[in-house]
């Protein structure tokens, strides 16, 4: 934390320093001063200040893509001050933003959780871990992101909504089958697994999925969700199908 306690000092005076004119006169510098100001002041706990440098980067008339960084703080803090159902609110609206698909904050039907399931398998068909985990990988910008708030919201809505969490773990799951992979793929098939070893039965399908995510890991730039990806798959699939 010390070296964050340095930048956010650095970052302020930059900020402040351009304040006035800082939008107008150069805007890139303003954005990132802003944006990587708030994950300083976020990771050091100066979260009134990490609030207004966010709300001034959101305030901007400027592009969705440009507000991600602040977005996902915003996404993050709020969780982590126990704000859950504000985090899950925020990160469903940044996806609509992108203009990405995102589910209603609201219980899920045992019918819509089984549509979407079925939808999954038909896109899976008879892929192995090893098919899976040589998936292309993902270069659309938006999805990327919108991958990223996904893995979010799957934490967030565990807590209090939890039917929702099969439908994000599908639809993450679907984006990287449709579009490919990158780092929030591991933790999304890893998630998938859990649910086919516990929820739905089928825990031979489970552990295949738990492999892929695995797999998924040991390709470059795949590793940032490693111990997230590691913790579900040892902890919630290997159990069902290996001895103790």
């Amino acid at each position: 934390n010390a070296a964050f306690d340095t930048a956010k000092v650095y970052f302020k005076a930059g900020h402040e320093a351009l304040r006035s004119t800082g939008w107008e006169g150069d805007y890139s510098t303003m954005l990132d001063l802003c944006s990587d100001g708030a994950n300083a002041c976020f990771l050091t706990g100066d979260l009134d200040t990490m609030n207004e440098l966010i709300d001034e980067v959101l305030s901007k008339d400027i592009d969705t893509v440009e507000k991600y960084r602040v977005s996902e703080i915003k996404v993050k803090s709020l969780h982590a001050v126990g704000k859950v159902n504000e985090s899950i609110d925020a990160a469903l609206d940044f996806r609509r933003q992108l203009g990405l698909p995102a589910p209603q904050k609201k219980s899920a039907s045992k019918f819509t959780i089984t549509r979407e399931y079925i939808r999954v398998k038909k896109l899976l068909k008879d892929k192995t871990a090893e098919d899976i985990a040589n998936l292309p990988e993902l270069d659309d910008e938006l999805y990327e992101m919108g991958q990223r708030m996904n893995e979010h919201l799957a934490t967030s809505v565990y807590l209090v909504e939890p039917t929702m969490y099969p439908l994000i773990i599908f639809q993450s799951v679907t984006t990287s089958l449709k579009h490919g992979l990158n780092s929030s793929s591991s933790p999304a098939f890893a998630r998938l697994g859990m649910l086919l070893c516990g929820p739905f039965g089928k825990p031979h399908e489970g552990l295949e999925m738990a492999k892929a995510a695995e797999l998924i890991l040991e390709r470059p730039g795949m590793r940032s969700s490693t111990s997230n990806t590691i913790f579900v798959t040892q902890t919630f699939c290997y159990h069902w199908t290996s001895p103790l």
